[in-house]
């Protein structure tokens, strides 16, 4: 596993979930459109990070083991932890490798970090993750 930084913890400079919050940017963005863990309601990010990847903000894939995957792409998402290796095999998108992204709070897997040189993406998966 590579070096550590701010996105790797689902807290912000070891601060629990108000920092999180914060660094979602809750005094610029609106209140309503956050982004919540659905298991537990942990803050995870905020609606206006989504973006296009490849054309579409929605994306559906299968991966290797036949589960297929419906997730939407998302500039940041302060409220996971990412664990594992850099795995570029089975990448769904070129060029990029993926790690796992889970909830900060509960440890559900919501979904992936997409990283290549010094660009990055996650892919948050729908059903795992509510807005509010």
């Amino acid at each position: 596993m590579g070096a550590s930084d701010e996105r790797d913890s689902g807290t912000v400079g070891g601060a629990p979930e108000a920092a999180v919050v914060d660094e979602v940017d809750e005094v610029t963005r609106p209140k309503e459109g956050f982004l919540f863990c659905a298991a537990c309601s942990h803050v995870i990010g905020h609606v206006e990070d989504r973006i296009e990847v490849n054309g579409s903000f929605l994306h559906t894939c299968t991966n290797p083991y036949g589960y297929v995957h419906h997730f939407g792409c998302h500039r940041e998402a302060h409220g996971c932890d990412i664990s594992g290796g850099h795995h570029a095999a089975d990448s769904w998108f070129h060029g990029y490798s993926w790690r796992l992204a889970s909830c900060g709070n509960c440890s559900t897997h919501l979904g992936w970090l997409f990283e290549k040189s010094g660009e990055h993406f996650y892919g948050l998966i729908l059903d795992r993750i509510q807005v509010g």
